[in-house]
């Protein structure tokens, strides 16, 4: 029986492409059956960086919300919880990270919400209903820290956030904010990198705690009011820690309470700020590391925003005359697309 010639040479080439396939599985990098295979067949937009992080250790965002942040004379329930700013602020930072279409995560990067147990279960209800992850913590006090306005009686609990080692890298951002395109970026700036703790022997004293060996902490300047250019002056000393990333560390927190035992070794007007800014100044054996000027603006004006800032930082719920006119409106209309938003999908549910 005479074989085709075509027909040998069609099962050669065969042959050799099935046994370059299998050849080129076994040396790869990646196992057949791992998890880059269903990506590939998702067809996810920008691959390699959303493949790594669902693949690293957790990231998150995180706020924090206590119950004092009104008037001494004003309890929290005597005030209806659509004129709480600060929960009114935090409902608008849950909506913009988690659901606006031009703003939330494409990540799906969980949103948490420090609260203090003196904040009512309903607000951490409706929190929880929103999509944030709740989490109670105890207040943090020292009897010599005497914060300059009575709302900030509760914030040095913020460094309990310092305790969450569940969490590769977190985002802090105050209640007090305005977001307007994504932030998922933030944790691939540089950076957030991991820094080797310093060796300046003349910077350890011996009534501080211990340093961790490596840290991260990176932010930005405060600004100290609108006249600014952009982008800002990237030398600035001084870090305002209404936006900040970091690396969580059971030793860095111990090593933050033991400044908290030493009276006077911080100012306490701006309890944590004043704190991180001493525990991370510049000369020290852990400087905070600028993050790219785009990510958050503290005293924002319209031209930061024009400039192609994601986020800004000011009270836009109150009266004060000085908030940037075109940025108070977004925020309300991001106040009004929250509330519409979730009246839908209640609504929808029933």
């Amino acid at each position: 029986m005479n074989t085709n010639p075509r027909t040998i040479a069609l099962c050669i080439a065969f042959f050799l492409a099935s046994a370059l396939i299998t050849y080129t599985l076994k040396t790869s990098h990646h196992p057949a059956t791992g998890p880059w295979l269903p990506s590939l067949r998702k067809h996810r937009a920008h691959f390699l960086p959303h493949q790594h992080l669902i693949s690293a250790p957790k990231v998150a965002y995180a706020t924090f919300l206590a119950a004092n942040t009104h008037s001494s004379s004003s309890k929290e329930d005597d005030i209806p919880d659509d004129e709480d700013g600060y929960f009114v602020g935090t409902r608008v930072l849950a909506y913009q990270l988690l659901h606006s279409r031009t703003a939330g995560t494409n990540l799906s990067i969980p949103f948490l919400v420090l609260c203090t147990r003196d904040v009512s279960k309903r607000k951490r209800d409706r929190l929880k209903q929103d999509g944030a992850t709740v989490i109670l913590v105890e207040k943090l006090n020292a009897d010599w820290v005497h914060p300059g306005a009575d709302r900030w009686r509760d914030v040095l609990a913020k460094l309990r956030l310092f305790q969450l080692v569940e969490y590769t890298k977190i985002l802090f951002i105050d209640a007090d904010m305005l977001v307007t395109k994504p932030l998922d970026g933030v944790f691939y700036d540089e950076a957030t990198l991991t820094q080797a703790t310093g060796t300046k022997p003349e910077k350890l004293l011996e009534d501080e705690g211990a340093l961790p060996r490596t840290y991260m902490f990176s932010t930005h300047g405060d600004l100290w009011g609108y006249e600014h250019p952009y982008p800002p002056d990237p030398n600035l000393d001084y870090l305002n820690c209404g936006f900040f990333v970091f690396t969580p560390s059971k030793v860095l927190f111990d090593y933050y309470v033991s400044l908290l035992k030493l009276p006077g070794r911080f100012d306490p007007g701006f309890p944590e700020q004043n704190l991180l800014n001493y525990a991370h100044r510049r000369e020290g054996n852990m400087p905070w590391k600028p993050l790219w000027y785009g990510w958050n603006v503290n005293w924002p004006t319209e031209k930061d925003w024009r400039g192609g800032a994601h986020s800004f930082h000011a009270k836009y719920w109150d009266g004060d005359p000085s908030h940037d006119p075109v940025l108070k409106a977004i925020w309300k209309e991001q106040r009004a697309e929250m509330e519409g938003y979730y009246r839908g999908r209640e609504e929808g549910s029933r």
